[in-house]
C-alpha cells in the first residue's frame, strides 16, 4: 500500500514508503488530475546494524550544489533533483576521485511543475550530513530507507558544540535509536537535549566499528 507522488504547480509536503521509479511513474500519470491529499506513511526502519550493512557507501559531507531537471531519458520525463556534496570523510565504500558525490532523488521543481514525493528528504546549501547511500541513480531515493539514511550535523547554539540529529532534527543519543519512527515523535524531540546527543566523531566511530565488525582473536 502507498500514497502516490503528487504532480502539481506547488510543493505538497507528505511522507512516503519505499517504491521503485517503475512503480511510481504510473501513479504520476494518474495523479495529474487528482486532488492532492496528504497522508503520512512510514518506511520499514532499519536497525543500526542493517543500516550500515545495506549501505554501499557511508560519507560525511556538505551540500555544495542543487539542481532539478526533467529526465528526458525516462518515460513521462519525471523531475529529478541532483544534489552535490563535498565529501569530508568516507566511512564505507570508495571516496570519489573528485572529492564530490552527486546523489539523484526523484522529485523537485522545474518552473511551474513540482513532483512531490512523500517523505523525500530535502536539503539546502551548506547542510552538513552523514549519509548512508545505496543504489544511487537506480532508485527513487539513494538513501537507505529514505530519511532513516540521513543524519544531520547541527550546532548547539548554547554550547557551540556540533551534534548528530535525525532527519526530523531529533538529537541522536545512541545509534540504536535509528530504528525508531521518524513521525509522531514531537514530544520525544522536545525532551531531547543536544547536550546529550552524539558528536559527529562519536557517531562516526560507532559506524567504523560496525563496518569492520568484531575483532576475532588470533588462534595461538
Amino acid at each position: 500500500m502507498g500514497v502516490p507522488p503528487m504532480y502539481s504547480s506547488r510543493p505538497h509536503p507528505t511522507s512516503m514508503r519505499s517504491l521503485s521509479p517503475s512503480l511510481l511513474l504510473p501513479f504520476v500519470y494518474l495523479c495529474l488530475f487528482a486532488a492532492p491529499t496528504a497522508r503520512a506513511l512510514s518506511v520499514i526502519p532499519p536497525t543500526f546494524a542493517e543500516l550500515v550493512a545495506e549501505s554501499e557507501s557511508i560519507v560525511r559531507a556538505e551540500v555544495t550544489a542543487l539542481r532539478s531537471a526533467h529526465d528526458d531519458d525516462s518515460p513521462g520525463r519525471p523531475i529529478r533533483t541532483y544534489i552535490t556534496f563535498e565529501v569530508v570523510r568516507t566511512l564505507k565504500g570508495v571516496t570519489p576521485a573528485a572529492g564530490t558525490l552527486t546523489l539523484v532523488f526523484l522529485g523537485g521543481t522545474v518552473g511551474p511543475d513540482t513532483l512531490s514525493i512523500p517523505g523525500m528528504p530535502a536539503f539546502s546549501l551548506g547542510d552538513r550530513e552523514i549519509l548512508f547511500v545505496a543504489r544511487n541513480g537506480k532508485t527513487y531515493c539513494p538513501l537507505i530507507a529514505a530519511g532513516h539514511g540521513r543524519y544531520r550535523i547541527l550546532r548547539d547554539a548554547a554550547t557551540q558544540r556540533d551534534y548528530v540529529a535525525r532527519e526530523n532534527r531529533t538529537p541522536l543519543d545512541d545509534p540504536e535509536e535509528v530504528v525508531l519512527p521518524l513521525t509522531g515523535s514531537d514530544v520525544v524531540a522536545r525532551l531531547k537535549s543536544p547536550a546529550r546527543a552524539l558528536s559527529p566523531e562519536d557517531f562516526e566511530s560507532r559506524i567504523s566499528r560496525a563496518v569492520t565488525g568484531p575483532t576475532v582473536p588470533a588462534v595461538p
